[in-house]
């Protein structure tokens, strides 16, 4: 028999929905009171149940808002096929020590199957001072590993063809010509054409000036040195990553993902805007830019903000600059998996980075390293490195997590999550353009009023319950720090000051002086970078020789007061 039942209109859901809140807030009916205010890290206010009225209210359209993955606006991802045909890439950001003993953990995270070699430098490093820097002690070796020369390239990489992975890279920020020259320079000593390997780096200054603080010059001319290695790839290595714009340590220093995001994209907009004026075609440059978010404490407010990134990047892309490309639209992400990791009973933290994971899986991250369960305690063992690579290959392997394409796509609560988020960032970047964009966002202190303001509210919410935090604010436990911890060599630094001495004493030290004074005439003149800095590497000049020249040139960074 044919069925005559109609489907409810959107009013007549609109009703029901309403009838259920009141319902269930009546004061008649003596519901048990809501045990917290249920409000995410960004200040949303999480709703007791979505529906279609949900989405009816903020005025959600399907092909405007979602479409379809590969396709404007870009929301479901950045490919049309995703994980079924190119599953995320496993990787690991790791780096301890000097090259030689950093070398055997990269061989066994090979040995276990991961596919992307982020290089984690320590302190004086990515500060560009070299390891026997009075600036330097106590520091070397200790959150990364140490890489003053070329020379420390080639020994961290060796038996690791760079093409034996399908990418490698690193974070460091204000040193960014100086690791693209390294990489590349590498390449030739490997007898590799830069077309044969994939190098990913983070390169994005702007933001250690809110958010981290190893910066080096100031934030003008870094800016401009930030872009030099984008350029350089566009003509030499245009399948390489030389910029990603990073929301990480935004978001964990207090903006919250939704500004976090805001920040980074307008520092995107800085660099973007840089190299229009340098006269390259946007959907030339755009395809060599990834993105860094970062949430790690809402699930579903990360499967939101992944999703809501893609769709406000691809009309920024498309509004300001124009651009039609797909490579320009479709904005890959790299993303570091995590949770809130605790020193107390850190065996937990293996179920925090595994469900922070995978919501960047189900939001569709392009490439994803995670957290190993004891980094809140040291630099992490390799047993316990083991265990984050095995959480990545389980979430791309098994469950079913990858079987499909954007899985919580049309979830009512995702769907509102989503929209409100995007809206919310192009509020955010409208609101940065009114008060000059990225560089006023610094010398102002409206980043930092930002910053301050988020962290000092994430903090209360954490003291007060509001935030739950098991063993920090529930279940409380005293840190409980396992004997297991990583201990690195004390003889490192003693290493790695000998290997630089010996380099020093041995390289063609005219070819050094004529390539930093290469440097100095490309300050002077306002020239690209990347070939005097990239001649420099090959000469075997030090890190720090060539910061030291940037150092010269454009002076130190002064940080602003006026907040």
């Amino acid at each position: 028999m044919p069925d005559d039942r109609q489907a409810p209109s959107p009013s007549d859901i609109q009703k029901a929905h309403q009838d259920w809140l009141e319902q269930l807030y009546a004061p008649a009916t003596a519901q048990t009171p809501e045990r917290r205010s249920f409000e995410v890290d960004i200040g949303k206010k999480i709703e007791p149940l979505y529906s279609p009225a949900s989405l009816e209210e903020i005025g959600f359209d399907h092909d405007r808002d979602v479409g379809f993955p590969g396709q404007y606006p870009f929301t479901r991802g950045d490919s049309p096929t995703m994980y079924r045909t190119e599953p995320f890439v496993v990787s690991a950001y790791s780096g301890y020590g000097e090259a030689v003993e950093c070398n055997k953990r990269f061989r066994k995270l090979i040995g276990l199957g991961v596919e992307q070699i982020l290089v984690a430098f320590d302190l004086p490093t990515q500060c560009g001072y070299d390891s026997d820097d009075l600036m330097s002690a106590g520091e070397v070796g200790k959150v990364g590993v140490s890489i003053d020369t070329l020379a420390d390239m080639e020994l961290l990489f060796d038996g690791i063809p760079l093409n034996s992975v399908k990418r490698v890279g690193t974070l460091g920020n204000a040193i960014g010509p100086i690791v693209a020259a390294l990489y590349a320079a590498l390449g030739e000593k490997q007898g590799l054409d830069y077309s044969q390997y994939t190098v990913n780096l983070q390169n994005d200054p702007l933001k250690e000036y809110l958010a981290r603080g190893t910066q080096i010059i100031p934030a003008e001319p870094a800016a401009r040195l930030a872009v030099d290695p984008v350029v350089w790839c566009a003509e030499h290595a245009p399948h390489w990553s030389p910029i990603t714009v990073c929301y990480n340590h935004l978001n964990a220093g207090g903006a919250g993902s939704t500004w976090g995001a805001s920040l980074a994209l307008a520092n995107a907009i800085h660099y973007l805007d840089l190299l229009v004026a340098r006269g390259l075609p946007i959907d030339k440059v755009a395809p060599l830019f990834h993105m860094f978010p970062d949430e790690r404490h809402d699930f579903f407010v990360s499967v939101a903000n992944l999703r809501a990134l893609r769709r406000t990047w691809a009309r920024l892309l498309r509004e300001r600059y124009g651009a039609q490309a797909t490579a320009s639209l479709a904005l890959k992400t790299t993303v570091y998996g995590h949770g809130q990791e605790t020193l107390q009973e850190p065996l937990n933290n293996i179920v925090r980075i595994g469900f922070g994971t995978l919501a960047y899986v189900l939001g569709g991250a392009s490439y994803v390293y995670i957290a190993s369960y004891d980094e809140a305690v040291s630099t992490p063992t390799e047993e316990t490195v083991r265990v984050a690579i095995r959480t990545q290959q389980i979430l791309a392997q098994e469950h079913g997590f990858t079987d499909t394409i954007d899985p919580l796509g049309g979830s009512y609560f995702v769907e509102t999550l989503t929209k409100t988020t995007a809206e919310d960032m192009w509020a955010q970047i409208a609101r940065i353009d009114e008060i000059g964009g990225a560089l006023r966002v610094i010398d102002s202190g409206f980043g930092r009023e930002i910053m301050n303001r988020g962290a000092q509210l994430r903090q209360k919410r954490l003291d007060s319950g509001q935030r739950p935090w098991v063993t920090v604010n529930m279940y409380p436990e005293k840190p409980n720090v396992p004997n297991t911890a990583f201990r690195m060599d004390p003889s490192t630094t003693e290493r790695q000051h000998a290997r630089t001495a010996e380099i020093r004493r041995t390289r063609d030290n005219d070819r050094v002086q004529r390539a930093l004074a290469a440097i100095d005439k490309a300050c002077e003149q306002g020239e690209n970078q990347m070939p005097a800095v990239l001649e420099a590497v090959r000469a075997y000049a030090t890190v720090g020789e060539i910061c030291e020249r940037w150092r010269r040139a454009y002076g130190t960074f002064e940080p602003s007061v006026a907040f």
